[in-house]
Formats: structure tokens, C-alpha cells, sequence
């Protein structure tokens, strides 16, 4: 079969993650990748064995031979991009958040939609062996219904006003960076539609939020998420049952999962061998491309959509205040 030949968008540091993850792959590879400043494409070209640096996203898009996409610029600037490579006919994967509002998300999916593209946002810890060995027993029933969940992630961002992770205007705030992790992966284990949601957020002084509260009811469960860049702890993941319940290791780096019984005795464990989490989901584009297929079954559009849609509620009813 030909290599897949992917362009990422962007010379962040998360970058070198993704071109690592592609070298594991056998059939793909990083052909290019493109900044707004063409002396960050070289460095990042050099340093991550990419055979083309550009300084123009355009120079880039308009090969023929680049399969697919990724992108991994600041979240401000995703739904200007995702349209960019749209315009150029690519499919694509898209670093978290996705958009900044549900709003720009329906645009994107329903224009990769109308030109039969394959879209994806970049929720790589989804399909990590942790996370999928999680879902495999709550599926088949080990911990029995999901009735209670929770996931907490926290840590600190700094003071920087002008850092990615907190400044407004690059789409900065505790949700849009670690809140995207702890709804997505709870959401998706819990597997229930969802009814009802309550948020609550406090901000920085500047703007951006700081830390992040929902409580969440699902069709058969309650769960809560609670995100912060001013505290530090250790990140933790919950699912419960009547039959007993499951606890995330390592979190959304999928380190592990463990089993416990109804007597809330240790029943199983799984620990992964340590490796490149990208992978999954950059096959998970690769298979996508190849088939077909518009959305992945595993991230699929819905889900982003909804995760978008509580996060425009966070910002709605609670605003800033100067």
C-alpha cells in the first residue's frame, strides 16, 4: 500500500510527539510542515527529520501528494485553519479544543461533510489500551451500570497572562486545555446520553477561566468533572457501579486501569506498556482517509459538538466580569 503522507500546520512542541508517533507507524510519514513564519517551520523541519519546512500554510496545502493533515496552532486559530485545508480538499485532525465555540465546530463538520472529508479532533487518549480496556469492562458489564463518575484534573499554569494556557485571545483557560480531557473521556466511558448539565467557572483577572466545574446528568448516572490551573493534585478518574468500579491510572496519559469488585477488592489490572499514545488516533486518520469515512466511530463529530456546547455554557453563564 502507498504511504500515507501527512502536512502538520503549526511548529508547536507537541509536534515532535506527532512525528515520533508517525515514525512507529509503518506507511506513514511526516512529509512537511508549515508556520506563519518560515524560520520556526525550518527549526522544527531539522530538529523532527521532516523533509519540507514552509511559511506559508497555502505553499503547503496545495501538494497534491500530502494525505492528510494535523493541526497543532494555538486553539484560536484551529477553525481558521480546519477551513484553510477544507478549501484545499485535505482531511484533517485537529488538536483540542476543536473550536472555541459549538457554532464554528458545525461549520467545520458540516463543510468536511458537504465535500466528503474525513475530520477528526485529536482526542488521542480515547484510544489509548487504558482507556479502551476501561470501556471493554464497563461494556461488558464487570462494574455493572455505571450509576456514579468523576475526573478530576488540575495543575499550574503559571502567572503568564500571555502563555497559551491562559491568555484569552489565543482561546486559553482551564477548560479549553485540560476540561476538553476530563468531559471527553468521562462522557465516552460513561456511555449514556446526556440530560442535564450544571457549570460553574471562576477566571483569572484577565479573562480566561482558571478552573471549572460540571455536574452532569446522565441517562443512568451522575457524574462531575472538575478542572483547575491554581491547584495541584493528582489527576483521578472514577466509574461505579453495582457491581463494583474502575479507576483510571494516570488519567489521560492512559497509564493504566484497575478492576475492583463488589467488596471493593482489587479484581484485575492492566498496565500498558509505556509507548507513543499518538498512534491510535493517527491510524485512526489513516483509516478514516482510506475507507472513506467521514468521522471516526470512537470521536466522533456528536461528541465534539456537545463538549463544544458546555463549554459556550460555561462561558455564557458565567462571564466575565470586569
Amino acid at each position: 500500500m502507498d504511504t500515507f503522507r501527512i502536512g502538520i500546520m503549526g511548529a508547536a512542541k507537541i509536534g515532535a510527539k506527532f512525528c515520533d508517533a508517525v515514525r512507529r507507524i509503518p506507511g506513514a510519514q511526516v512529509v512537511a510542515v508549515a508556520s506563519k513564519s518560515q524560520e520556526r517551520a525550518d527549526a522544527f523541519a531539522k530538529a523532527n527529520q521532516v523533509p519540507a519546512a514552509y511559511g506559508d500554510y497555502r505553499d503547503m496545502l496545495k501538494r497534491p501528494d500530502i494525505d492528510g493533515v494535523y493541526i497543532d496552532t494555538t486553539n484560536n486559530f484551529h477553525y481558521e485553519n480546519m477551513m484553510l485545508c477544507l478549501d484545499y480538499d485535505k482531511p484533517f485532525l485537529c488538536e483540542k479544543a476543536f473550536t472555541i465555540t459549538r457554532a464554528q465546530a458545525e461549520e467545520v463538520f458540516r463543510r468536511a461533510e458537504e465535500k466528503g472529508l474525513f475530520s477528526m479532533e485529536a482526542m488521542w487518549s480515547r484510544f489509548t489500551p487504558a482507556v479502551q480496556k476501561a470501556k471493554g469492562w464497563i461494556d461488558s458489564g464487570r462494574i455493572g451500570q455505571v450509576a456514579l463518575a468523576n475526573y478530576n484534573f488540575c495543575f499550574v499554569s503559571g502567572s503568564d497572562p500571555a502563555h497559551r494556557l491562559n491568555a484569552p485571545a489565543l482561546g486559553g483557560g482551564a477548560n479549553r486545555d485540560i476540561g476538553v480531557y476530563a468531559f471527553e473521556i468521562l462522557s465516552y466511558l460513561v456511555g449514556q446520553p446526556l440530560r442535564e448539565a450544571k457549570t460553574i467557572t471562576q477566571r483569572f483577572p484577565y479573562g480566561s477561566d482558571c478552573t471549572d466545574g460540571m455536574l452532569l446528568r446522565f441517562e443512568h448516572a451522575v457524574a462531575a468533572t472538575q478542572v483547575s490551573f491554581l491547584a495541584i493534585a493528582p489527576e483521578t478518574a472514577w466509574f461505579c457501579g453495582d457491581k463494583g468500579s474502575i479507576q483510571l491510572l494516570g488519567g489521560h496519559k492512559g497509564g493504566g486501569a484497575v478492576l475492583y469488585g463488589p467488596d471493593r477488592q482489587e479484581v484485575e489490572r492492566f498496565v500498558p506498556p509505556e509507548e507513543n499514545g499518538f498512534v491510535y488516533e493517527i491510524e485512526e486518520l489513516i483509516r478514516g482517509v482510506r475507507e472513506g469515512r467521514l468521522e471516526s466511530e470512537i470521536v466522533p463529530h456528536r461528541d465534539t459538538l456537545l463538549c463544544m456546547e458546555l463549554f459556550d455554557q460555561c462561558d455564557r453563564e458565567n462571564p466575565w466580569e470586569k
